[in-house]
């Protein structure tokens, strides 16, 4: 769980995106189809770093609480929080389960804090989601969920992507995984990318995936469909399995470029709190 007090850093903080708003009404950035700026659309309540000038005072008189008026250009973008939820995700120390959820956190704070609409998915042996959550009050649900959710079963990502029931229009999709689905992933965000998602790809990876210590002979079983590998672990091993892993990882990362997507890996014992926070705003993807 993320601290109150890290809460409070997060208010200062954005998404950076890029995507125009689609519709509903409540957020707080601009659509370009939507109307004027003079054109009333709806209220929702102020939350601190509001400008003032924007309160409804007779709203306010009557319900004892600040409102901001909203006009039509002002609507929410629909973010997409994807969690890999599969077993993979519970390897490693620390988890990569742990982390990877304190990041959905991260980014349902601020999109809830930026005024846009979100859902959040795990996709496991049993894809899960949120309705659609808005406000303050939509953290609250969004933390219980994750805190309710719990890696498990076989995940088949890319059939999985070209299933998710996302709505129409535009979107923002940020995956949050390890990449590690039989099925591969690249069909799966050209399939999101086909729905119109504007799309972010977090990768988590647990500290022994990108440095195993291995010696002798090992059993290796496989989390999700319980398959075993023996191997003869030794220096030329580790050497083949590091220059497979660094392919994979500039693959990825080569993948999502090519196609307008951000990408980032991290691991799971990175610091949260101080470290991740700094990585995500080098990338862009907070501001």
């Amino acid at each position: 769980m993320l601290s109150e007090q890290f809460l409070q850093r997060l208010d200062s903080m954005r998404l950076s995106l890029h995507t125009p708003a689609q519709g509903g009404s409540g957020g707080l950035r601009r659509s370009r189809a939507l109307g004027t700026s003079t054109e009333f659309s709806d209220f929702r309540e102020y939350v601190p770093g509001d400008d003032l000038r924007r309160v409804d005072w007779n709203a306010c008189a009557r319900f004892d609480r600040l409102f901001l008026k909203l006009f039509m250009e002002e609507q929410e973008t629909r973010v997409n929080i994807l969690l890999d939820s599969s077993a993979s995700m519970a390897f490693g120390e620390p988890q990569k389960w742990d982390f990877a959820r304190d990041l959905a956190r991260i980014f349902a704070y601020l999109a809830l804090r930026g005024g846009e609409r979100v859902t959040l998915w795990t996709l496991g042996g049993e894809v899960k989601h949120t309705q659609a959550l808005s406000g303050r009050a939509g953290y609250v649900q969004a933390a219980q969920f994750l805190e309710n959710s719990a890696p498990a079963g076989h995940l088949m990502l890319s059939d999985c992507a070209a299933r998710l029931p996302l709505g129409a229009g535009r979107g923002v999709s940020i995956l949050i995984t390890d990449l590690m689905s039989e099925d591969g992933y690249e069909k799966a965000l050209r399939a999101l990318a086909y729905r119109k998602q504007e799309i972010s790809v977090l990768q988590v990876l647990s500290p022994w995936e990108t440095a195993p210590s291995l010696e002798g002979m090992v059993q290796l079983t496989d989390m999700e469909n319980g398959d075993v590998l023996e191997i003869a672990a030794g220096e030329e091993t580790l050497r083949r399995y590091q220059q497979a892993l660094e392919a994979f990882l500039h693959d990825a990362k080569r993948f999502c470029h090519a196609h307008n997507m951000a990408y980032m890996m991290l691991r799971s014992d990175m610091d949260v709190e101080k470290t991740v926070l700094r990585e995500l705003s080098r990338a862009g993807l907070i501001e």
